[in-house]
């Protein structure tokens, strides 16, 4: 995922000396969402963005369109959540900056300021 990728992107929280991002991705555009991703990500050195959770609308097959990857879980762990009470992509900006902490926490503990050994969130 490259900056351009987003709609807008800002600072969430710092956390053992490393930012984390809030990233908004709207398609076609801000007044006719049809498609979204709010992803929680932070940026290596070599300008690799690491995401920690991701809150979309892409379709699952027999599941809701809206849930959450939390790259932030142990490996072994289920990284998705369809349970996930969010209904648009304003909600789920909130819930991942309500949330940027302790998400950022979770994922330092567990795999610390690199990616997934699994690879599935680079």
């Amino acid at each position: 995922m490259a900056q351009s990728d987003f709609y807008y992107q800002y600072t969430a929280t710092e956390r053992r000396g490393i930012n984390y991002i809030i990233g908004v991705r709207l398609d076609p555009d801000e007044n006719n969402v049809e498609s979204f991703a709010v992803i929680l990500f932070f940026r290596l050195a070599d300008g690799t963005d690491v995401e920690v959770c991701k809150v979309d609308n892409s379709p699952h097959e027999g599941e809701p369109d809206i849930h959450a990857d939390r790259y932030y879980r142990a490996m072994g762990a289920d990284i998705k959540d369809f349970r996930i009470d969010i209904e648009s992509w304003h909600e789920a900006e909130n819930y991942l900056s309500e949330n940027a902490e302790r998400f950022a926490d979770k994922y330092y503990d567990n795999h610390g300021g690199e990616p997934r050994d699994d690879g599935k969130n680079v």
